[in-house]
């Protein structure tokens, strides 16, 4: 008989696990999120939505990008080629209007604007864009224009 361990498998990277969570955000998720997620957590995530939306009604590409999180940036500097201000101006992103919700859980939230849905996720510096341009679909995860890896 082996008594050999299986291998230790090594966790995914932080990035990619929270991008999973964020993209396969369930119906559970969103019901855990209104047990008592803080109202200054859930303004701070309205406020790096809206700052995002502003940047990009506003054209300012560079400071739309500040905004990403980083795997979302790289992700969008490796598919196109070129800086994210750039490659930026070239994605066909809706114009998400107001926040409608706000959907916070852990360092994850959702929010449904008007014609959008963003996904962002909490580093030290604060909320970043880790997708945009979604579209809800039923019983499968986001389908996403903008997202990281």
């Amino acid at each position: 008989m082996d008594t050999t361990p299986p291998p230790r498998t090594r966790p995914a990277p932080r990035t990619a696990r929270t991008l999973a969570a964020v993209l396969g955000w369930s119906a559970g998720a969103a019901l855990l999120a209104g047990c008592g997620a803080p109202a200054p957590r859930q303004d701070a995530a309205r406020n790096a939505a809206a700052a995002f939306e502003r940047a990009l009604t506003a054209s300012d590409y560079a400071g739309a990008c500040e905004l990403l999180a980083p795997a979302t940036r790289e992700q969008l500097e490796q598919e196109e080629k070129r800086s994210c201000a750039e490659a930026l101006s070239g994605e066909d992103l809706p114009r998400g209007g107001p926040v409608r919700g706000t959907e916070v859980y852990g360092r994850q939230a959702m929010l449904r604007l008007t014609d959008d849905t963003l996904f962002l996720s909490q580093f030290h510096g604060g909320w970043k864009v880790v997708a945009a341009g979604c579209t809800p679909r039923p019983d499968r995860p986001y389908q996403c224009t903008l997202k990281g890896e």
